[in-house]
């Protein structure tokens, strides 16, 4: 599990290291105006990418069971039904995107030539087959638990997204039209790659049709339930910064945002893992519920114990940190707000293990149903005390939906896999208890609370790793009478 996670997070985290030195190249050679042009393109492109209607994950939930059943018989079904399906959707997202590329680049506001946006829209509608397909294909090869592989073509992927439209205005055009153009033929290569592995690792299932509807119906109902939680989920994430704009200032948005986007950086570390629990617990919880079980408790543990010194450590010495980066004036403005969102986000990681739980075990429509039912009093929770308190407030609005969101998904994930050994309420007071070692920062002098931090760590990792395993407890008894 952990070999594993630790290549997705290679895959995942070494492309965010390129793009922090190419995007200032980026910057200086296509200029602010086209990069935001740019940007703006992959934002719609990931929009779009929402076609799947969850397909992706659905096939990985899916084809975990088969390989866990032995129902061999039933993975050409699957496989054909899915990957034809999200073929077709491909087809119609891309043409979607050409259709409305001259609307969009209407709106856009531009100094310079408007045919280059809705090109270079279009250029970009042409990789949706491929987007899409891709998603089907990496579900397969995770159910598979294929990670390597999945890596090796991710890594040099994820650097390919930001060194191969650098190459294009370093050795031939400085043209947006060419730079979407190379992104483009990155998606199909990656999409190939992608197929390969999963012919040679399946190739039984194509030697006949086998498309089938009762199939692809249940696949569609259980990937539809994903794609609410997946609209829901970052319009929640995104809707407290437009709000703070509309009702304080763009400044303050800056003081918000900042601090934010570099604590939620934080989330591909879960992503890294439940990316590897997922197959496993979709498999396991119907199968092997007590190794279902015992991955639950473990994950959990693991996380714990990689995010709570991150985060701790960012909380404590946030005003240090911001003040390096951007500077003191910032740093007095944002300070809070980063010491709030470091609890936060260690807090949710934890919540992402049984997130994965409950869609692994087919109940997706669970963890939609949860989104939906915290939008609206978090819209109105973040409404009022954004009003009040600005950015502090929305922070803590934001903050109180992390904390029930991880609560539910716990206690619904308990009905799934068993209670987590030290129980829910229990667990839920250790939470409270790390959440003072979270005040450190409050501290004047830097000597003190580093200290402080490096003695809050050694406790409670140690503490979780008495609670991960039981056999490692000292039994006082014993310890005497050997002694005696």
């Amino acid at each position: 599990m952990l070999r594993n996670s630790f290549y997705n997070l290679l895959g995942l985290g070494l492309p965010l290291v390129v793009a922090l030195a190419a995007m200032p190249q980026l910057i200086h050679m296509l200029g602010v105006e086209r990069f935001g042009i740019l940007t703006l393109i992959w934002a719609v492109v990931s929009y779009f990418g929402l076609f799947d209607l969850g397909l992706g994950r659905a096939i990985t939930q899916e084809l975990s069971v088969l390989l866990a059943e032995k129902q061999e018989e039933k993975i050409p079904f699957l496989l054909q039904s899915g990957l034809l399906t999200l073929g077709l959707l491909g087809v119609l997202a891309g043409l979607l995107l050409w259709a409305g590329a001259e609307f969009a680049a209407s709106k856009v506001s531009y100094q310079g030539d408007r045919a280059e946006i809705y090109n270079s829209i279009r250029v970009m509608a042409l990789a949706m087959p491929a987007i899409l397909l891709t998603t089907g294909l990496r579900g397969i090869l995770e159910a598979n638990s294929e990670f390597v592989v999945l890596n090796i073509i991710r890594l040099p992927m994820g650097l390919f997204t930001f060194l191969g439209p650098l190459a294009v205005l370093v050795y031939f055009d400085n043209s947006l039209i060419m730079v979407t153009a190379v992104l483009v033929i990155g998606r199909y290569i990656a999409g190939f790659a992608h197929l390969y592995y999963v012919l040679r690792s399946f190739s039984h299932a194509w030697s006949q049709r086998c498309v089938n509807g009762a199939v692809l119906n249940k696949l569609l109902v259980s990937g539809g339930w994903m794609t609410v939680s997946n609209l829901i989920s970052p319009l929640m994430g995104y809707l407290d910064r437009f709000l703070i704009g509309v009702c304080i200032s763009a400044a303050a948005v800056a003081y918000y945002v900042t601090p934010n986007e570099m604590v939620t950086k934080i989330w591909i570390i879960p992503s890294a893992l439940t990316a590897v629990l997922f197959p496993k617990f979709a498999a396991q919880i119907r199968v092997e519920p007590e190794n279902a079980k015992r991955l639950f408790k473990q994950g959990v543990c693991v996380l714990f114990c990689i995010v709570y010194p991150i985060t701790l450590v960012l909380s404590t010495f946030s005003h240090e940190i911001l003040s390096l980066w951007i500077g003191a004036a910032f740093a007095e403005k944002s300070q809070v707000v980063m010491q709030i969102f470091c609890f936060g986000i260690m807090v949710n990681c934890l919540a992402h293990i049984p997130f994965s739980a409950i869609q692994g075990a087919g109940q997706a429509r669970t963890t939609a149903l949860v989104h939906v039912c915290e939008f609206v009093p978090f819209v109105v929770v973040l409404s009022a005390l954004a009003m009040s308190f600005g950015i502090v407030g929305a922070a803590i609005a934001w903050l109180l939906r992390m904390l029930i969101d991880t609560a539910l998904m716990f206690k619904l994930a308990g009905k799934l896999v068993g209670r987590f050994e030290i129980g829910f309420v229990r667990m839920a007071s250790c939470i409270a208890i790390v959440s003072t070692t979270y005040g450190a920062g409050a501290i004047a002098s830097p000597v003190v609370r580093g200290v402080l931090v490096f003695l809050s760590i050694s406790f409670i990792l140690a503490a979780t790793k008495v609670l991960m395993y039981p056999s490692a407890r000292i039994d006082i008894v014993s310890l005497r009478k050997a002694f005696n």
